[in-house]
């Protein structure tokens, strides 16, 4: 018996790990219509391994949210980390251990297959991308300025600004990889 074992990785900016054993049983002597005869198992497995080198960063993002039945522009600090954005008030809230993230978008739900520049029908602000969520609808969900339910799902648009077309670019770059991830590995 013998067997062979392979790592290696698939695709730029990732760390996948892909594991195969292939074990070969060669029978000299094997009875003729014995049960081993003709017959190569092959047995794959593959994941995604969680590295330090996975898409993050951080800065200031401007996300466009409801507050009390209106729609409003706040400044957020902004970072992303195992395939969702969190937001905080201010960068040194998220190095305060006891300050919990104000907000987060969770990319894994993300209906996009990439970060898109927002439509000047849609938003007049310069430099915003658009977020497309859709999620299981919950009781209590409802329709409003930024999310539609339908009692079955529910999609919630987020347009979040950077501060200049250069950052923009930065975040939907690491946006994008992150949302190319999730779907190759099918989060």
């Amino acid at each position: 018996s013998s067997g062979i074992n392979a790592e290696w990785p698939l695709r730029p900016g990732s760390q996948p790990y892909i594991s195969t054993q292939l074990v070969i049983m060669v029978y000299d002597q094997a009875p003729f219509h014995s049960p081993f005869e003709g017959t190569i198992n092959l047995t794959m497995s593959a994941k995604e391994a969680i590295t330090s080198q996975s898409p993050s960063h951080k800065g200031f993002l401007t996300i466009f949210q409801e507050e009390s039945g209106l729609g409003a522009w706040n400044r957020r600090w902004c970072s992303v980390q195992d395939n969702k954005i969190y937001y905080w008030l201010y960068p040194e809230d998220e190095v305060n251990q006891n300050k919990e993230p104000h907000g987060e978008i969770d990319l894994r739900k993300c209906k996009n297959e990439h970060v898109s520049v927002a439509s000047r029908l849609d938003c007049a602000r310069p430099n915003t991308f658009v977020l497309i969520l859709l999620t299981a609808a919950q009781p209590g969900d409802r329709s409003s300025i930024i999310t539609e339910s339908n009692g079955k799902t529910t999609q919630t648009k987020y347009m979040l600004a950077a501060d200049s077309k250069e950052e923009r670019k930065q975040w939907m770059e690491v946006l994008n990889k992150c949302l190319q991830s999730i779907h190759s590995w099918n989060h």
